[in-house]
């Protein structure tokens, strides 16, 4: 009968294991937060490399030109002639909606608009030829980009390459 009155926990246990629960949460949470961030912009750089290739993709399948345009939200492709005749959209907010998109010329200028021909192939002027993906509130948190069209290797290269800007070459991963 005496075994049966000392079964459970005292509340000084409990007490304890909810404080040390407690304090593993907070010593965890920073981390967390940098991975959600992370992936929040890892989510926004393949969305827009995605709508790259869909745009390129287009550009050869319709035999047209086909223009990608950044907007603040998200992205369009839409047809080159007659303009503004959309054929696909995607927003930043699912999955992506801490990070700033910002396209870049050659020359350094913003941009936000990019032109693809028949054959796929950037066509040349005042295009995007680089979009960095960040999360500017956060310092620590990395940097992606997404490369169109540039010459790599001293060879014309019309892709898209997504590479991340902590690297550095001859690493894969790194932004020529």
């Amino acid at each position: 009968m005496t075994a049966w009155l000392h079964r459970g926990f005292t509340l000084i246990e409990l007490l304890v294991a909810m404080s040390i629960a407690g304090l593993l949460l907070v010593m965890a949470m920073p981390g967390y937060t940098l991975w959600v961030l992370d992936n929040e912009i890892r989510n926004g750089a393949q969305s827009v490399a995605a709508g790259l290739r869909a745009a390129q993709a287009a550009a050869i399948s319709r035999n047209l030109n086909v223009q990608f345009v950044l907007a603040p939200g998200g992205w369009t492709v839409q047809m080159a002639n007659p303009p503004n005749t959309v054929l696909e959209t995607a927003s930043f907010a699912e999955g992506s909606r801490n990070v700033l998109v910002t396209g870049l010329d050659a020359g350094g200028g913003a941009a936000t608009t990019i032109s693809f021909n028949a054959l796929g192939q950037v066509i040349t002027g005042a295009n995007v030829v680089r979009i960095d993906v960040t999360v500017p509130s956060v310092a620590p948190s990395r940097s992606l980009r997404v490369i169109v069209g540039e010459t790599q290797a001293g060879l014309p290269f019309h892709g898209v390459k997504l590479c991340d800007t902590k690297f550095t070459l001859p690493d894969p991963k790194a932004c020529p």
